[in-house]
């Protein structure tokens, strides 16, 4: 799937429609690409007035974009967004200090396989890279494959670290929840 296409899809979720410009030639057409547009992922650092743009998008309670802000805003991390079309597609949490580590991983489903896990790791990579990190640390669940094969082909190697957190959540339904979590911690020289 093109990123033409991911934003054709976008457009068809109720919370993204009118989030995209309209005019001849951006549209969707019958193959369900957008014609006329060249568009890619932009990762950066959220700001001010992007916090309820995400916080719109998140189910009643989940208070994700208001507590990310808040510890952009005591220095603790940074929340990079990836978007699309100015349509927030990802995030990914860059924590600051000697030893940052890129936490809270999240890439809209629709956007799964495009690239865009991908672009947020190296803005983060980046990030850490020019606050003078020498590595750059993940945390990836037992239970997800996927996330740990792309760390993998990123260049991350299992350090045998491993932690179990159990913590509370708001699911995408509104419903709070409460898991358990066991990770291995993965990490890259940034050279």
């Amino acid at each position: 799937m093109t990123s033409a296409e991911l934003v054709c899809v976008l457009q068809a979720i109720p919370a993204f429609k009118g989030a995209f410009p309209s005019g001849p030639g951006i549209a969707c057409n019958t193959h369900g690409t957008r014609t006329g547009v060249r568009m890619g992922v932009d990762v950066r650092v959220l700001v001010e007035h992007e916090v309820a743009v995400l916080a719109a998008l998140e189910p009643t309670g989940r208070d994700f974009a208001i507590g990310m802000w808040a510890a952009q805003q005591r220095g603790e991390s940074v929340l990079l967004v990836a978007w699309v079309d100015d349509v927030p597609v990802g995030h990914g949490q860059l924590t600051t200090g000697v030893d940052p580590e890129l936490r809270n991983l999240h890439v809209a489903a629709v956007a799964r396989g495009h690239g865009v896990g991908t672009a947020i790791v190296h803005a983060a990579e980046g990030h850490a890279r020019a606050a003078g990190a020498a590595s750059l640390a993940v945390g990836v669940a037992d239970d997800n494959p996927r996330a740990r094969a792309l760390y993998e082909r990123l260049g991350y190697v299992g350090t045998g670290i491993r932690s179990t957190t159990t913590y509370d959540y708001v699911d995408d339904a509104g419903a709070r929840r409460t898991a358990t979590e066991t990770d291995e911690t993965l990490r890259r020289a940034l050279g």
